[in-house]
């Protein structure tokens, strides 16, 4: 029987490859702020996300951390244990939103890289995004304003949990964003006014999408447009009976790309 996953990578492999992956594999809940990586300390686990959407952080103080990507349903959180199985990570990488994921501990993963090449071609392909993208996230926080910056962000959230209320504090997104609170507080208002976004306690809330995405950078379309290169060739590895996956409207800067997306429901 095919399992049934909505993690892109996870899709992208044949189902006799996938099986193997689901033998090993735990599924557990992540909760928003819990922390799946440390800086500095040896990463245990990866996980492929369901849903929900975990930040990876740059360290750039004593106690500051920047984000740098995002991961959603279309990634794997702790790619890079494919290019050192005990290497530590420079990052963090906490929940954001709330979802779910496949848990798999990093011994396990790495034993199933070496006898699955399917597994193992989409995971480097994945991982060459993830340095594209991490070198396009140091140009965008230095290039674009927090505008655009903030709207991308807003579009990315949007995209991994299907819904317009966002569930993150003006604190939480002033972090992420490494900017001050009072800014974050700032342009939210603005965007507010304009009838774009509405502000609530803990949340914010997208009224206009499509505004939304004319205000934001064009860093996601470069992104985009590497997932497709590197990924879309994987959908020849191997062919399954569960619904083909397909490309996302490209709304966001994260890692996006291959969802398999339910309709989206109308602001209300």
């Amino acid at each position: 029987m095919t399992p049934k996953v909505r993690n892109s990578l996870l899709r992208l492999i044949p189902n006799d490859e996938l099986l193997r992956v689901m033998d090993v594999c735990e599924r557990v809940r992540l909760a928003p702020r819990q922390v799946l990586h440390h800086y500095m300390l040896p990463m245990e686990h990866v996980y492929f996300v369901e849903s929900g959407l975990v930040s990876v952080a740059a360290k750039v103080g004593r106690e500051k951390f920047v984000e740098v990507w995002l991961i959603g349903s279309e990634g794997l959180v702790g790619a890079p244990v494919v290019l050192a199985a005990r290497g530590v990570p420079l990052h963090r990488r906490t929940v954001q939103l709330t979802g779910d994921a496949w848990r798999i501990r990093t011994a396990e993963f790495c034993e199933l890289l070496e006898s699955l090449p399917h597994l193992r071609s989409v995971v480097e392909r994945y991982l060459a995004v993830v340095l594209a993208q991490t070198s396009q996230s140091g140009a965008c926080n230095s290039y674009h304003s927090l505008k655009q910056r903030l709207a991308r962000w807003l579009l990315i959230a949007q995209n991994a949990t299907g819904e317009d209320e966002i569930p993150l504090t003006h604190g939480v997104l002033a972090e992420l964003l490494g900017v001050r609170r009072a800014s974050v507080t700032e342009c939210l208002e603005v965007l507010q006014r304009d009838g774009t976004v509405i502000t609530r306690r803990g949340s914010v809330k997208i009224q206009d999408a499509a505004e939304l995405s004319k205000l934001s950078c064009d860093c996601f379309k470069l992104i985009e447009r590497e997932y497709r290169r590197h990924l879309l060739p994987a959908l020849d590895i191997g062919s399954r009976q569960r619904p083909p996956v397909s490309l996302s409207a490209p709304v966001g800067a994260g890692e996006s790309a291959l969802v398999d997306r339910e309709p989206k429901r109308p602001s209300g």
